[in-house]
Formats: C-alpha cells, sequence, structure tokens
C-alpha cells in the first residue's frame, strides 16, 4: 500500500472525529453513549462439520447527540470485528445520522446510515498451494440499518440490523450484525 493512500485514510480518520467534535457545542443535544455486541447471522452454517465455526463477531462503542423532542440524531462510532474461519479482522471509525420513525409506549424503531473508514485483515493459507496469503487494507465505506429501542429506567435498550459495506461500490464485502446494546 503506498504511503500516500495511508495518510489520507488516516486524515480521514481523524477528520470524522473533529467534525462531530463541534457536535459537542451545541449545548442543546443531549449525548449518550452506547455500546453493543453483535453477530452476523448470514454466517452461521450449521451443515459444517463443525458448527459455528463460520462466526462474524462485532462490537460498536458509539456517541449519540439528540436534541430534546427532535426525530434527527447524529452518531459517531468505533467498530472492531473478526471472523474465525479465515483469521479475518476488521475495524471501522464511522459517522451518520438516525432518524426516529414513531414512538409507541416506551418503544422507538428508527433507520440509521453514515459514511466511514474500515481497515480489514486477512491472513490464512491457501487450500491449493501451502503459501501464507496477509492482506491489510484501508477502504472508504457506507453503513446503514434499522432498529427499535426501549427505554427502561435511564437507560435505552435496542436491537438492531445492520450493514457494514467495507467497500462503497461493493455492497457484499462487509458484514452484517444484528446487535444487542444500550445506551447510557
Amino acid at each position: 500500500m503506498k504511503h500516500s493512500t495511508v495518510s489520507k485514510a488516516l486524515l480521514f480518520a481523524l477528520g470524522i472525529p473533529l467534525a462531530s467534535a463541534s457536535a459537542q457545542l451545541d449545548s442543546a443535544s443531549l449525548p449518550k453513549w452506547s455500546l453493543s455486541l453483535g453477530v452476523d447471522p448470514t454466517s452461521f452454517d450449521l451443515r459444517t462439520r463443525d458448527p459455528g465455526v463460520e462466526l462474524r463477531m462485532v462490537g460498536n462503542l458509539g456517541r449519540i447527540w439528540q436534541k430534546p423532542g427532535s426525530r434527527f440524531s447524529r452518531n459517531i462510532s468505533m467498530m472492531a470485528g473478526g471472523e474465525s474461519r479465515f483469521n479475518k479482522r476488521y475495524a471501522g471509525l464511522t459517522a451518520g445520522v438516525a432518524a426516529d420513525l414513531f414512538h409507541v409506549g416506551r418503544f422507538t424503531p428508527y433507520v440509521q446510515s453514515g459514511l466511514g473508514v474500515y481497515y480489514t485483515r486477512f491472513s490464512g493459507t491457501a487450500s491449493f498451494y501451502p503459501v501464507t496469503i496477509k492482506r491489510d487494507a484501508f477502504s472508504p465505506g457506507v453503513n446503514g440499518g434499522l432498529g427499535i429501542r426501549a427505554k427502561l429506567g435511564g437507560h435505552e435498550f435496542f436491537v438492531e440490523q445492520m450493514l457494514h459495506a467495507f467497500y462503497a461500490r461493493d455492497i457484499d464485502t462487509g458484514v452484517y450484525p444484528l446487535n444487542f446494546g444500550f445506551r447510557f
């Protein structure tokens, strides 16, 4: 990978949190943290000899800004995960927006989308030739998903289905985690 590509990716990755830092200056916004753990349901294959071997896990730590009474919010998130079968690891730094669809009692369904910088690392051995393959890459990507929040006490619990496409042009290159988490 060329040094100019790495430096551009790092500048973009640093620019996302700096741009969202300006959102902190809005005193009417209520910042919240979110923490979630997810698993990619598209990777389950119980027909394998060892069920669950192809498991893809994802963890997210995010910061959300939403004005009281507003349907819209802004967020930044750090995502990290891995895939056990192919020794693949990935991480992402994303920024995006979300919109609440409607409120039903304590429940609020929402949609969200955003952009980010993703890093993928792959290493493995080819079955047809005894050579170890390694690949590291930074790439711009997109994300989006649907979720539902439930308010219990002072916390909000959520379940969401997300798409993290590591390459903006190729949607099939990412993960689709079903995340379970809470906001505090």
